[in-house]
C-alpha cells in the first residue's frame, strides 16, 4: 500500500499550482517504501518548505533566514492558539504546552537528519539505513506539524491567497500534450488538449508536468 501524505495533500489543494512543494511531497511519500533514509532530509526540507511559504504569504523576508530563525519567525507570525479561547486558563495551557512540543519535534527531526539522512552527510558503505516503519513514523509527524501550521497560516491570514501558474509558464509541456492527444471538439469549437487539462483538472496537469520534467532530467 503506497503511503499518502495526507495532511500535506490538503495543504496543496489549499495552495494552488505550488509545483515545488507537490515535488517534495511526492518524493516523500516514494521514499518511505523505497529509500527510508531519505526521509528525514525531505521531512526537514518540507518543514522549511512550508514555514517559508508561510512567511513569504504574509509579506515578511524569510531568505536570509537560517532554520532556527525561520521557525521561530513562523511561530511569532501566526496564531497558534484559538482566539476564543484565550479565557480558558487550563485549556490554553494545555494547547500551549502540545505547541511547545512542535519544537522538540521539529529537534528530533534534524538529529534524525544529520544521524539518518541519505542526502545530508557521506556514511560508511555498510551503514544499516532505516526501517520502513520508522521512516513512515518520521513522514506522518512532519505531516501533522507542517499541516497545523499551515492551516493555523490560512485560517487567521487576513486576505485570501492566490499563487497560480500560468498556461503559458511551460510551452513545452503543452505542445507535448497537444501533440499526444486529440483536440477537443464542441460543435464548432476546437480547443487544445492542454488548455482544457490546464482549466479543467489543474492537479491533473501539475501531475502531467512533474513527470514532463522528471522524464527531461533523466533524459
Amino acid at each position: 500500500m503506497t503511503f499518502v501524505m495526507e495532511g500535506a495533500r490538503d495543504i496543496l489543494e489549499l495552495a494552488g499550482s505550488a509545483l515545488y512543494l507537490e515535488q517534495q511531497i511526492s518524493a516523500l511519500e516514494k521514499a518511505v517504501s523505497e529509500s527510508p533514509n531519505l526521509v528525514p532530509d525531505l521531512a526537514r526540507t518540507l518543514v522549511e518548505t512550508i514555514c517559508t511559504t508561510i512567511l513569504n504569504d504574509r509579506g515578511i523576508e524569510s531568505n536570509s533566514l537560517g532554520f532556527k530563525d525561520l521557525l521561530q519567525q513562523t511561530y511569532n507570525s501566526v496564531p497558534l492558539l484559538p482566539l476564543e479561547k484565550q479565557d480558558s486558563g487550563k485549556t490554553l495551557e494545555a494547547i500551549q504546552q502540545l505547541i511547545d512540543s512542535l519544537d522538540n519535534a521539529i529537534g528530533s527531526l534534524t538529529q534524525l537528519r544529520h544521524n539518518e539522512g541519505l542526502a545530508s552527510h557521506g556514511k560508511d558503505a555498510y551503514f544499516i539505513p532505516l526501517e520502513t516503519i520508522q521512516a513512515e513514523f518520521i513522514a506522518r509527524s512532519v505531516d501533522a506539524i507542517v499541516t497545523f501550521l499551515y492551516m493555523a497560516h490560512r485560517q487567521y491570514v487576513k486576505e485570501p491567497i492566490h499563487r497560480l501558474i500560468s498556461y503559458s509558464d511551460y510551452p513545452d509541456l503543452n505542445d507535448f500534450i497537444d501533440d499526444n492527444n486529440d483536440p477537443v471538439v464542441i460543435f464548432d469549437l476546437t480547443y487544445p488538449p492542454s488548455e482544457v487539462l490546464f482549466n479543467i483538472d489543474r492537479q491533473a496537469y501539475l501531475a502531467t508536468l512533474n513527470q514532463f520534467l522528471e522524464s527531461a532530467s533523466d533524459d
